[in-house]
């Protein structure tokens, strides 16, 4: 695997990371606000925009480990 490669796939997998961990930590917050009677919708729609952006992140991470895997 390339040096560029490995990079790209360091800087995606801190990138996937944090925003799990931002996800965990909406997810705690909405739970929270929800039991205390607080509309939650607003927060509800960023954390679905949130995840879907996750699944994009880990699908570009998926393909270059595929494409280290290729034989040159």
């Amino acid at each position: 695997m390339d040096l560029d490669l490995r990079n790209e796939l360091a800087e995606l997998l801190d990138d996937i990371q944090k925003r799990q961990r931002h996800i965990e930590d909406q997810v705690f917050l909405i739970n929270v606000l929800g039991r205390d009677g607080h509309n939650t919708l607003e927060q509800q729609a960023k954390l679905k925009h949130e995840r879907k952006q996750l699944a994009l992140q880990m699908e570009m991470q998926t393909k270059l480990l595929q494409t280290a895997k290729l034989p040159q």
